[in-house]
């Protein structure tokens, strides 16, 4: 669950950042409240909150359908793609 907060957070703002730069992931606190079935389809969702010079700020969610599954925050830097 947490991996598919970050690849989502991630893609979220890819396509927005400068040729040449990227985002990483460096600190994650999720609440896990309950369990999806291997193999079952679960919704993620993030909502950048704030910018403060290269760090980034999300509000991720994992549901399944009306199901809330858990929930947090997620933190990016915006670092060069080549580092």
């Amino acid at each position: 669950m947490i991996g598919l907060m970050e690849a989502t957070s991630h893609r979220s703002v890819d396509r927005l950042l400068p040729e040449g730069q990227t985002t990483v992931g460096y600190e994650v606190h999720v609440r896990h409240l309950a369990m999806a079935a291997p193999g079952s389809t679960v919704t993620v969702t993030s909502r950048l909150t704030d910018v403060k010079g290269n760090k980034l700020y999300f509000e991720v969610e994992c549901r399944q359908g009306e199901r809330l599954l858990g929930s947090g925050i997620h933190k990016r830097a915006i670092v060069p793609a080549n580092f």
